[in-house]
């Protein structure tokens, strides 16, 4: 288990196939980076959730990636293949759509140094409309 943990999230509305920044933070303000927290020498876990914020387009499918960047990063750039999302239409008709799925918890073992973490995420496939991500980064 880590012992500190850092939340944020976004409600993406790029083009798909680019990186965008994930930096609201669950309060609704705006985080640009993540300092890593002093004697924190690894990301250990990362949990993530993938659900959809607005009405979802019908007949998609996508993977999201993670891409973590920034001065404190020993290694350099990371990237993570964090879910996937799908909608589709049954029947003749879409009234609405209700999905519920836990965060997934992931094991990592990133190396840091002291600087900043900057996350942006991206996604592949047809637009999906509005997809929302949250990341929990866990640090020993």
């Amino acid at each position: 288990m880590a012992k500190y943990y850092v939340t944020v999230g976004d409600s993406m509305t790029q083009a798909t196939t680019t990186f965008a920044a994930v930096q609201t933070q669950p309060d609704g303000g705006t985080l640009t980076s993540v300092k890593v927290p002093p004697g924190m020498t690894k990301i250990s876990e990362i949990a993530t959730l993938i659900n959809h914020d607005v009405i979802s387009v019908i007949d998609t499918g996508n993977n999201f990636t993670l891409q973590l960047s920034g001065t404190g990063l020993k290694d350099g750039i990371q990237e993570i293949p964090v879910g996937a999302l799908m909608a589709s239409e049954v029947g003749t008709s879409t009234t609405g759509n209700f999905a519920v799925a836990p965060a997934l918890y992931r094991k990592v073992d990133i190396a840091l140094k002291p600087g900043e973490i900057t996350l942006s995420a991206a996604y592949d496939g047809t637009d999906p409309g509005t997809p929302f991500l949250g990341v929990t980064l866990g640090f020993d």
